[in-house]
């Protein structure tokens, strides 16, 4: 537990450094991607806290609402101040409850969806993400097949991942999917030059920083947000104090 504060507080101390001396006198207007995963679940693998309160999401989702301009991802190049958008990784079926507080605030999102996990135990059916792409507000996208680390595969491999998710996806809902985000943040050279030619406009990574016109489309930034944010250190994410790392 100690070991633990030390490094948060050390990590605070550094950001407030960062920030204060460095960054908010170069920083230029962008887009900032905050991820999430779960709402409200208690899942087995969540070791570091993934899984958000329902009412601290319909917290955060009002203080977004009343202080940022609320984008789709795929808009990140075509506004000249700073915008904000709001993702969600994997495709757990509580997502549902999540989707039902976004669309009370009338705020877009994106969804990405392990395509090998629909139909099954603690995630989205295939109805569940028909439904959800008719949905004016929302954005189906894949999070590759199987969610494998890509960076770690040969190019056959890489190609079965980004390829059958697409099309697992499209086939679901009926029409062309166009973002893909990294599972675990993994990807490579070769995942990078090929997105392109399979019919992906943009990939969302786990780099933090802002996103604008001169961005590497398919290296699209985000930050996460978990379970122990508060609204400050929402702030603190959004404003760039952790950029450094």
């Amino acid at each position: 537990m100690m070991k633990k504060y030390i490094k948060n507080a050390t990590k605070d101390i550094l950001g407030f450094l960062y920030y204060n001396s460095y960054l908010k006198y170069i920083q230029k207007p962008g887009n900032r991607v905050l991820t999430y995963h779960a709402f409200g679940s208690e899942l087995s693998h969540d070791t570091y806290g993934m899984s958000i309160k329902l009412n601290d999401f319909d917290d955060q989702l009002k203080f977004y609402k009343d202080n940022y301009n609320i984008i789709n991802i795929q808009q990140y190049k075509n506004h000249g101040d700073d915008t904000l958008s709001i993702t969600i990784d994997d495709g757990y079926k509580d997502n549902l409850e999540a989707v039902n507080i976004l669309c009370k605030h009338d705020l877009p999102f994106t969804l990405y969806v392990t395509a090998n996990t629909l139909d099954t135990r603690d995630y989205l059916s295939s109805s569940d993400i028909r439904s959800l792409s008719n949905l004016n507000n929302c954005e189906i996208a894949s999070h590759s097949y199987d969610h494998i680390r890509l960076g770690t595969l040969d190019n056959q491999k890489i190609l079965y991942q980004l390829t059958e998710s697409k099309k697992v996806i499209e086939d679901i809902i009926g029409y062309s999917i166009n973002g893909i985000s990294y599972p675990s943040g993994s990807y490579n050279d070769y995942v990078v030059s090929t997105l392109a030619s399979l019919g992906y406009e943009y990939a969302a990574c786990s780099i933090k920083g802002k996103n604008d016109k001169d961005t590497n489309r398919f290296l699209l930034r985000r930050s996460e947000v978990i379970r122990s944010d508060t609204l400050p250190s929402i702030t603190k994410k959004i404003n760039g104090y952790y950029d450094f790392y």
